[in-house]
């Protein structure tokens, strides 16, 4: 099971402000055996022990399995190789914690429609449990609870499988492109979405560039490692025309993927030579766009509740009417 990103990010915090000061990785992973996240104490004290025997932090990472993201490992061991260890580190930090604080709004978001839906589905079958009767039946308590908890599960599977899908499709060579063009064409989520896996693959560039990584190594580090299929298949799409045919700029253009913005920045750092500035320019433009489409998607979410809650209503009001109809006429007839 894989650490939280709350976790994460204090745990990268930590062990980077240690080592920038100055503190031996050995001797940094060592004290945090009992100040690190409680739930990661086990995997630090690993770490410990195997970055005391000489092994390098990445492969120590390696000995935990999966608990540690490949992303992660894949970083801190291009960090570890050009002496840049701290910024790798603390640069995690801050992706992870945005991360945490992007699932903890959208969370806080969700509770309130969430309790509305559930509410709205008990109170419009609580006329028809009070009477004992829908469509001229008996509506025993065994109908309510189907009619309302049961409806309610049954919408979490539906949600939960497809979830599972999604997620399985992404994993899919060649499908996972498809279906990540889908997504990002779905109003607000999809450019909530497409904004955040930009602004993690170029802050990725930024990071192996301060590092000293060379920008085309960089730039196919950061395009594997992104949970992005779009932005990967983009680069493979590219990468055999940077250096020789075209500039990088141009190389992304001709994928059509790429906003305009982000390669007009680039070409300015091209022809400019600041290329780190241009790349911390573009992902704080859109860190700040994927956390206002976050704004917009809690914001919408209350609505869109309402809506279903009130759809809901009004097809349980439409069905009580035609049960009292199919009622009145059986006694007219009779």
């Amino acid at each position: 099971m894989r650490f939280s990103s709350k976790n994460l990010a204090a745990f990268y915090y930590q062990l980077g402000t240690l080592i920038q000061a100055g503190m031996p990785i050995q001797k940094a992973v060592v004290s945090m055996r009992n100040t690190s996240p409680r739930a990661m104490r086990s995997a630090v004290t690993a770490l410990a022990a195997a970055v005391d025997g000489g092994a390098p932090l990445h492969e120590a990472m390696e000995l935990c399995g999966n608990r540690f993201p490949q992303l992660d490992r894949h970083t801190i061991n291009m960090t570890e190789r050009t002496g840049a260890l701290d910024i790798g580190l603390l640069s995690l930090s801050r992706y992870y914690e945005n991360r945490a604080a992007a699932r903890s709004k959208l969370i806080a978001g969700s509770i309130y429609p969430v309790l509305l839906m559930t509410a709205g589905v008990f109170v419009a079958n609580a006329p028809a449990f009070i009477m004992s009767v829908r469509n001229g039946k008996p509506y025993t308590a065994l109908n309510y609870l189907w009619d309302t908890a049961g409806l309610l599960v049954r919408l979490v599977l539906v949600c939960w499988g497809a979830v599972f899908l999604l997620r399985w499709s992404l994993t899919v060579p060649r499908l996972n492109v498809t279906v990540d063009r889908l997504l990002k064409s779905v109003p607000v989520f999809g450019r909530l979405r497409f904004d955040y896996a930009l602004s993690q693959w170029v802050s990725s560039i930024r990071l192996m560039l301060a590092a000293g990584i060379g920008i085309v190594d960089a730039l196919k580090s950061a395009s594997q490692m992104v949970h992005c299929p779009l932005i990967a298949d983009a680069y493979e799409r590219a990468a055999p025309l940077i250096g020789g045919q075209l500039d990088v700029s141009q190389a992304l253009a001709s994928t059509h993927v790429f906003p305009d913005e982000l390669i007009q920045f680039w070409a300015t750092g091209e022809q400019s030579g600041k290329m780190d500035e241009m790349l911390d320019r573009l992902a704080k433009f859109y860190e700040e766009r994927w956390r206002r489409s976050l704004d917009q998607v809690v914001t919408w979410l209350p609505r869109i509740a309402y809506a279903l809650v009130a759809l809901y209503m009004v097809c349980q009001i439409f069905s009580i009417f035609g049960s009292y109809m199919n009622t009145y006429n059986d006694l007219l007839k009779d």
